[in-house]
């Protein structure tokens, strides 16, 4: 829900039949395990942020007490024991996100100087990357976000990255499995920072912009919202799961070895099987928040900017399957990123 590396929740539920009504009816209004803590922690609270102004790239710092306290709730929710700390590589970072900003087209630098209102850099987060909100508690409606990520685990090039957090969903067995999201020449560490920060965006966005629901709610309610109408029941069920595409709720990224899928056995029902639903990545199918994020990183890299996205497998060397980011193909998302966000 907030992480673009390891904080997916339980993605395995299975849809109900429209026999089972109540049932059906029950799990579209799930409980939010997390609307307690955004509606409590002083992390969301906007009067504890400066005022906004400036490049985006000024808010970064070193996380504080508060954004340790809010990442270690997070960990508590979610299952984990990692208590981040202060980072060792503050400069270097910022170097960094002055580089991959002076890259963005002006309506996605437009979104994170209005919306974007710390940056906090960290070491043993335990993951990648975490993003939080910040609320308006007078106005009652969300003003923005935080991003929080761990300066030490950002080492891989872009391509290498985005292959590795692919791969961690499946056992690799003979068929080899391979991203590429960046040409030879920006193929770099910078980039692939890049994609983890406008992912991230993409779930401030779809909170502070109301296109999904606001995650204070206990019971979130996701059939109400267009951009999920039609293709979510709930954040982690999707109308897909019974004919269209039933291994959607295996699929889960970072997963242990003993619990990982074996492409060799599933990779024909996965992949081509994306094609028949509106989901950008396979990413994207693991929960409705992460379908939004999704496209929203997909449309900025691929559409606004005009880099590669594809995916190739192949098999004792031969390429037995391609397949390029759906969002070329996906007309109404396209539409819908250019009414509700790049206006």
């Amino acid at each position: 829900m907030f992480s673009s590396m390891k904080f997916l929740l339980k993605y395995c539920l299975i849809l109900c039949s429209v026999l089972s009504f109540t049932s059906c009816n029950k799990k579209a209004f799930e409980k939010n395990e997390y609307a307690q803590l955004l509606n409590e922690h002083p992390a969301t609270d906007f009067r504890n942020y400066p005022t906004q102004s400036g490049d985006w790239t000024t808010r970064a710092v070193n996380i504080d007490s508060t954004r340790i306290s809010f990442t270690k709730r997070i960990n508590e929710i979610d299952g984990f024991t990692e208590i981040p700390t202060e980072s060792t590589s503050m400069e270097g970072m910022r170097a960094k996100l002055e580089g991959i900003s002076k890259t963005f087209h002006p309506k996605v630098k437009g979104l994170f100087d209005k919306y974007l209102f710390a940056i906090y850099f960290c070491e043993k987060l335990g993951g990648t990357g975490i993003s939080g909100f910040v609320y308006d508690n007078q106005k009652k409606k969300p003003v923005g976000g935080f991003i929080i990520i761990d300066s030490s685990v950002i080492n891989k090039k872009a391509n290498d990255w985005i292959t590795y957090k692919e791969r961690s969903t499946f056992q690799l067995g003979d068929i080899s499995l391979q991203i590429q999201i960046e040409n030879e020449r920006d193929n770099t560490i910078d980039n692939a920072l890049r994609y983890i920060l406008l992912h991230e965006m993409g779930h401030i966005i779809s909170n502070t912009l109301g296109i999904s629901p606001d995650l204070r709610m206990a019971t979130p309610d996701y059939k109400e919202y267009p951009f999920f109408r039609e293709i979510w029941i709930s954040e982690k069920e999707s109308k897909y799961d019974t004919k269209t595409f039933p291994f959607r709720s295996k699929v889960k990224f970072y997963s242990s070895d003993s619990s990982a899928l074996k492409l060799d056995l599933v990779w024909d029902q996965v992949y081509p099987i994306l094609h028949k639903t509106r989901f950008t990545t396979l990413y994207a199918a693991t929960n409705a928040l992460d379908d939004f994020a999704e496209a929203f990183v997909s449309y900025i890299h691929c559409i606004l900017d005009n880099r590669p996205w594809e995916l190739t497998l192949s098999k004792q060397g031969k390429v037995i399957y391609k397949m390029k980011n759906r969002i070329h193909e996906l007309e109404r998302e396209q539409e819908f990123l250019r009414r509700n966000v790049f206006k």
